[in-house]
C-alpha cells in the first residue's frame, strides 16, 4: 500500500547539517518504496536538487504566515496524506519561539489530519540569562503543543523520552525511536582507500580519524586528545574529515608546527570522499561532551563504513551502545581516557577488528535507513 507524504524541514542539502541530510535520505527512501513525497523548506534551501519523482516546494518564509497558507492549501487538496515535520525548535523561525506554527499543527490534528512530528531536539537547556530563559520556557510550551498535535511521535534518541515525558506522558510512551542513519554510504574502492591512506601515513604505522563539524562543544576535547596521541610517537598520523576540519587543523598546526605532515584535513567534500577517508583510518575518535547517542550522524558514518570507534559515554548515551559493545566507551570530558583506549586498540589488531565487526553488525541491525522507512510505512497502513 502506498502513502502520500508532505515532509517539512528547516534545511536541505547541500551545505546543511544532519537534519537536512536525513530529510533527503528519508524522502528518497520513501519514494523508492513507491510513496508520493513532497518536501517543503524555507527559501534558503532552494538549491537542493530533488531526485526524480520527489516534489520540492520552496516556502515563502521560515514557517510564518506565508508557509502556513502554502501548506494548508496543499494539504487541503490532498486529504488522507501524511504531514511529517522534522522538528528542531531553534531553526523553526521566530528565533526559536515559533508558537504560532505549533498551534497551526495542532489545529490540523483537531481537523482530523495525520500529523507526525520527529523530535530531533526537544528544547533548550535552562541557563540563567533572561533572553535564554524566555526561549527555553517557550520551547517547552512548543513541545507540549506538538505532543498534542501529533498523531505519531518520533524521537531521534530514547533519551528524549525523559525530557518530553513530563509534558505528555501517554504520547511519549507511544512514541517510536528512529535512530538517525549515516548520510555517508560505504564506498567499495580498496584502491582509493589505500591510496588515501598512503598519502597521509607516510612511513608511519597508524592513522586515526575524526568526522564531524568541529564545533565548540567537540573541538576542545578532540584537540587535546589528538595533541596527546600524536605526541606519543611519530608512528601515528591523524585525518580530520568534514566541514570545518581545515580551519581546525590549521589552528592546531599553528600551535604545533611539528604536527605538519602528520595531521590532515579534507574540508567539506562529497560523501564518496568522506567514505574513502574514513575507511583509510585504523580507528575513529568521536568525543561528545554529552555522550554518544543515536542522533549523532558522525558516529553513524563510522559504523556504516566499518570503522572501530572510540567515543564517550555521557548523560545522553542510550543503553544500546553499552549492551551491544558496538563502540569503545570512555568517560566524557576525559582526553586521557580517549587516548589510552585509542592506544590500546592501535596496539591490538584483533581487538580493533572485533570492535569494527560489532559496530557494523549493530548498525545493520538497528540504525540503517531501512528500519526508519519500515517503521514509518508500517504506521501508515
Amino acid at each position: 500500500m502506498t502513502s502520500r507524504w508532505h515532509i517539512v524541514t528547516p534545511e536541505l542539502p547541500p551545505g546543511c547539517g544532519g537534519v537536512g541530510d536525513y530529510t533527503a535520505q528519508l524522502a528518497e527512501g520513501l519514494a523508492v518504496r513507491g510513496d508520493a513525497v513532497s518536501v517543503y523548506s524555507p527559501r534558503a534551501c532552494h538549491t537542493w536538487t530533488a531526485p526524480q519523482g520527489i516534489g520540492s516546494v520552496t516556502l515563502e518564509d521560515r514557517f510564518g504566515a506565508g508557509s502556513v497558507r502554502e501548506l494548508s492549501a496543499r494539504l487541503d487538496q490532498d486529504p488522507g496524506s501524511r504531514l511529517l515535520v522534522q522538528y528542531v525548535p531553534s531553526v523553526f523561525g521566530r528565533r526559536g519561539t515559533n508558537l504560532p506554527f505549533c498551534r497551526w499543527l495542532r489545529s490540523r490534528r483537531s481537523a482530523g489530519g495525520d500529523v507526525r512530528v520527529m523530535f530531533h531536539e526537544p528544547y533548550l537547556y535552562l541557563r540563567w540569562r533572561p533572553d535564554h530563559i524566555v526561549t527555553a520556557f517557550t520551547q517547552r510550551a512548543m513541545a507540549a503543543i506538538l505532543l498534542d498535535a501529533a498523531t505519531h511521535v518520533y524521537l531521534s534518541t530514547d533519551t528524549w523520552r525523559r525530557y518530553l515525558g513530563r509534558f505528555r506522558a501517554d504520547a511519549v510512551r507511544r512514541a517510536v525511536t528512529l535512530p538517525i542513519p549515516s548520510a555517508i554510504p560505504s564506498v567499495d574502492s580498496a584502491e582509493a582507500v589505500q591510496a588515501t591512506r598512503s598519502s597521509m601515513i607516510g612511513t608511519g604505522t597508524h592513522l586515526v580519524g575524526h568526522f564531524g563539524s568541529y564545533g565548540n562543544h567537540v573541538a576542545p576535547l578532540l584537540r587535546q586528545a589528538l595533541n596527546d596521541l600524536l605526541s606519543s610517537g611519530v608512528q601515528v598520523a591523524a585525518s580530520c574529515t568534514g566541514a570545518g576540519s581545515d580551519s581546525f587543523v590549521e589552528r592546531m598546526v599553528a600551535d604545533r608546527p611539528d604536527l605538519r605532515g602528520r595531521l590532515f584535513a579534507t574540508g567539506r567534500v562529497p560523501a564518496r570522499e568522506i567514505s574513502v577517508h574514513l575507511q583509510a583510518c585504523d580507528l575513529l575518535l568521536q568525543p561528545y561532551p554529552d555522550g554518544v547517542t543515536t542522533r549523532r550522524t558522525s558516529v553513524m558514518a563510522g559504523l556504516a563504513n566499518g570503522r572501530p570507534v572510540v567515543t564517550t559515554d555521557g548523560a545522553l548515551t542510550e543503553d544500546i551502545w553499552r549492551s551491544t559493545g558496538s563502540v569503545a566507551l570512555v568517560p566524557p570530558d576525559n582526553a586521557a581516557a580517549l587516548v589510552e583506549r585509542a592506544r590500546e586498540l592501535l596496539n591490538d589488531t584483533k581487538a580493533r577488528a572485533s570492535l569494527a565487526a560489532r559496530g557494523s553488525a549493530t548498525y545493520a541491525a538497528h540504525f540503517a535507513l531501512r528500519h526508519t522507512i519500515d517503521a514509518l510505512r508500517e504506521r501508515s497502513e
